[in-house]
């Protein structure tokens, strides 16, 4: 699963440390499940500024919303957002635990959810 090998590098070498030794899988699946307990997400959509990429935070999710589109994130991003340059932010709490891009080809629809600072007239990334 796509958000369990996203978030391997935050888990297992704590887990590591903390056995003293290279945990088994059930042990791993088990500390996934721990920090999966407490996911939040952000999303944000990359908009062209000059020369640079800025992201723009458009929406967030608790995590029985990150259950409802786990199985097919880039898909539920283009049926509700459109498409675009997307950073999925995930947290464990408050604690920054991976991000995870996604680039799915089509019209926007998220422009009218960018904050003022983003201009009135953005390009999509």
């Amino acid at each position: 699963m796509w958000i369990k090998q996203a978030y391997r590098d935050y888990y297992k070498p704590k887990l590591r440390r903390e056995l003293k030794r290279d945990p088994e899988q059930g042990e791993l699946d088990q500390r996934f499940e721990e920090i999966y307990s407490q996911v939040n997400c952000i999303l944000l959509a990359g908009v062209l500024e000059g020369v640079a990429i800025y992201f723009y935070e458009i929406a967030k999710f608790t995590k029985e919303e990150v259950d409802g589109f786990r199985d097919g994130p880039e898909e539920y991003l283009f049926e509700r957002f459109g498409g675009g340059n997307y950073k999925l932010n995930f947290f464990e709490g408050p604690s920054f635990v991976v991000c995870v891009n996604f680039k799915p080809k089509g019209e926007p629809k998220w422009i009218s959810l960018l904050p003022e600072k983003a201009g009135s007239n953005p390009k999509p990334a």
